[in-house]
Parts: C-alpha cells; structure tokens; sequence
C-alpha cells in the first residue's frame, strides 16, 4: 500500500526550480555551489507560501534555476509596488519570432508616435482633446516596452547576459 503524500502547492518559486531540479535539496546543494548557502527547508518554505523570499534571494534563484522571468513575476506578485510598476509579467515564451514581429508592429508605428508627441508638448501641456493621442503614443510606446523585456528574457534564457 503506496503512501499518500500531500501535493505541494505550485507557485512561482517551486515552478522555477523544477526548471533545473527535482528536489529542494539538490536546488540547495546547487546553491551552496554557488557560494550562496541556502537551505532545503528555507527553499520549502518560500515553495509553501510560509514565507517570502528577500529580493537577493529571488535574483539568485533566477539565476540558479535559469528562469529570469522569476524577478519580474516575483515582484508583481509579491511586492506592493512592483504590482504597478510591472504591469503584467512577461511572457516566457520561446517564440521569439512573435516577439520580434510584434516589435516590428511597434516600430512602424515610430513616426506617428513622434508627431503624435511634438503636438502634445508643444504648448507645454495636455488639453482634453490631446488625451487619445496620448494614449495612442503610450499603447506603442508600452508593446516596445513588453517585447523588448520579452526579447531580454529570451537571451538571458539562451545563457547570454543582457544588461539590466
């Protein structure tokens, strides 16, 4: 008679390491290689939800689990500001060729963007009839934005380093 082991919640930090590893302790032994000695419990516990992560612990855990994304979803999802300053968390997706013909649709709407801009500041501010521009010029400007963190996650997951 198999013994009945309860499932592990699945959240972002288990997700991550089953990336590279199919135990908290192998991920530990790995870490501790690393020269950033943590435990299998504290790793159990951040995968639980009893605890969270400090943000020098989730860069290293990007790092050792090769899952950049976890930053970004980390600090959408865990701290109070990084819920507005990262809107959505980016898409891991292999499919680097959609990424690229998105941007390609950002980039033709370049020059549109930049009149777009010199009518809105040239009188030094922003009437009401100037917000759909406005808008307008932050749709394109917000697509470059999400597909060049996209494109960045992407290399960085090929193994290259991408300043950040």
């Amino acid at each position: 008679m198999g013994r009945n082991h309860p499932k592990e919640p699945e959240n972002i930090y288990r997700q991550s390491r089953l990336e590279r590893f199919s135990s908290q302790e192998k991920a530990a032994t790995a870490f501790e290689a690393a020269g950033f000695p943590l435990s299998a419990a504290s790793i159990k516990g951040y995968e639980n939800g009893t605890t969270v992560p400090p943000a020098d612990t989730v860069a290293a855990m990007a790092e050792i689990y090769g899952t950049p994304q976890l930053k970004w979803v980390h600090c959408h999802e865990q701290c109070p500001l990084g819920e507005y300053v990262v809107e959505e968390p980016p898409d891991t997706t292999d499919n680097v060729y959609q990424t690229l013909f998105e941007l390609q649709g950002a980039f033709d709407q370049i020059d549109g963007v930049k009149e777009k801009l010199r009518a809105i500041v040239a009188d030094g501010r922003i009437a009401d009839d100037e917000q759909p521009l406005l808008d307008e010029v932050f749709e394109v400007l917000g697509q470059i934005s999400e597909n060049a963190l996209e494109l960045r996650l992407w290399v960085e997951c090929q193994g290259r380093s991408s300043q950040m």
